[in-house]
């Protein structure tokens, strides 16, 4: 069955980094209309400077391990996106609600005390403004992380989870995050 472009989705792969291969999860909004023999191009926001860029640069995962060594050799254009690994399963974060499909900042301090930034991506499902308001809809709540950041968003998004012998599988997860100072829909 084909996942339509605008989908919110968490993403299970694997890649070679450094030499050895890696399992992760992530989680982002289609670029493109997904099935199982094609690419999938994923808008994802990484960090901080991602997440300021009007469309940063997706993140593109193959059907198989030679479309991904190809891809590697020979890259698409940055347009595109960068090649990032070989897709092992999909899953729809929530049927029919593309619009809620975002990234978010979020400001905790280090263990030297200061700032770090990180960014999050999943299905929104409300913000808990730092005065107690709840915002139930996307652009109200980034209005209002504008105007008085550092509440509490929840969301829906995929982890990763070890399985049986070696596997791994995606499961969803509700959560939230505190401390959050941006809020933008995922392109």
């Amino acid at each position: 069955m084909a996942i339509p472009a605008g989908t919110c989705v968490g993403v299970l792969y694997y890649k070679e980094r450094g030499g050895l291969w890696t399992v992760g999860v992530h989680n982002g909004r289609t670029r493109n209309t997904v099935t199982n023999p094609s690419v999938l191009i994923l808008g994802h926001v990484s960090n901080e400077k991602q997440f300021n860029q009007p469309k940063p640069e997706a993140l593109i995962f193959y059907p198989t391990l030679a479309a991904y060594r190809a891809a590697v050799k020979n890259p698409p254009p940055i347009s595109v996106g960068r090649p990032f690994g070989v897709r092992i399963a999909t899953k729809v974060t929530a049927p029919g609600s593309k619009h809620a499909c975002v990234a978010f900042l979020q400001s905790l301090p280090s263990k030297g005390g200061t700032l770090v930034t990180k960014a999050h991506n999943g299905k929104f499902r409300s913000y808990l403004s730092p005065r107690g308001k709840v915002y139930n809809n996307v652009a109200a709540a980034i209005q209002s992380i504008r105007d008085d950041p550092g509440g509490t968003l929840y969301y829906d998004h995929y982890n990763l989870f070890p399985g049986a012998s070696g596997s791994y599988d995606l499961k969803p997860e509700t959560t939230f995050k505190t401390s959050v100072t941006a809020l933008r829909f995922l392109v």
